[in-house]
């Protein structure tokens, strides 16, 4: 409740401060302080200040691996979501070209038709076709978390449903993997703490849409499991992004 309460306080103070405060309270406003797509902060931006976009993103996304060996993953559980915090810093009069930086999180699970196994060292991770298994296993998942930076650099046309076209990178860091595997009945097996499947992580990514949604790619420069003698997998996450304002 309390933090209900503070949400309702910040929200509706959004609205008081952001007001128009010109002398003549008849004077209609020019400005739309408002909150989400039109949010410009605790008050309204300057009049000619161009506008800004795509600050606050959330995103479905949906991962596969590309690798060499004959690891098979499914759209079954390989659907995750991500967070993007970003400053969006004109570099024109018109806003049509802009400076994107700020921190992202993204949780990636891929689907496998295969399971994955990490050896005694628990440093090396390998994949096993299911007739190394006793019990043969239908499917597993995968899951990470990532923590970036992202810099880019954002195209959009002037109209009000604009075009957009965002090219960039990410810089960040992986962690907390963890595996589950599905026998023909019963519960999962779970695996904790991969420790070649954390650490450092980089690539690129691109997103193109109109106005507030876009369609976006990214792909992992870094593999997936940092130890040399481990599968070699490089991550592609596509999907649909919304842009809340």
């Amino acid at each position: 409740m309390k933090w209900f309460k503070l949400i309702v306080f910040l929200w509706s103070t959004s609205f008081v401060f952001g007001q128009y405060d010109g002398k003549d309270s008849l004077i209609a406003s020019r400005f739309r302080p408002g909150i989400m797509w039109f949010n410009t902060g605790w008050r309204p931006a300057k009049e000619g200040k161009p506008r800004k976009y795509d600050r606050l993103m959330v995103d479905l996304n949906y991962t596969t691996w590309l690798d060499k060996s004959f690891l098979k993953t499914t759209p079954r559980g390989s659907f995750g979501w991500g967070i993007h915090t970003m400053w969006d810093i004109p570099l024109n009069e018109g806003n049509g070209v802009a400076l994107g930086i700020g921190i992202n999180y993204r949780n990636q699970r891929v689907g496998l038709s295969n399971p994955l196994f990490l050896d005694s060292t628990r440093k090396v991770v390998q994949y096993l076709p299911d007739s190394t298994f006793n019990t043969p296993i239908s499917r597993s998942l995968m899951s990470s978390h990532t923590v970036a930076i992202p810099l880019e650099l954002r195209f959009r046309l002037k109209k009000w449903r604009h075009v957009k076209f965002h090219l960039g990178g990410t810089f960040g860091y992986r962690f907390a993997a963890s595996t589950k595997s599905w026998t023909g009945s019963g519960r999962p097996t779970k695996e904790k703490n991969y420790p070649s499947a954390k650490g450092i992580t980089y690539g690129v990514h691109a997103r193109i849409g109109i106005r507030n949604w876009a369609l976006f790619a990214d792909y992992s420069l870094a593999k997936q499991f940092d130890n040399e003698f481990s599968t070699q997998i490089s991550p592609l996450t596509f999907g649909i992004t919304l842009s809340v304002f």
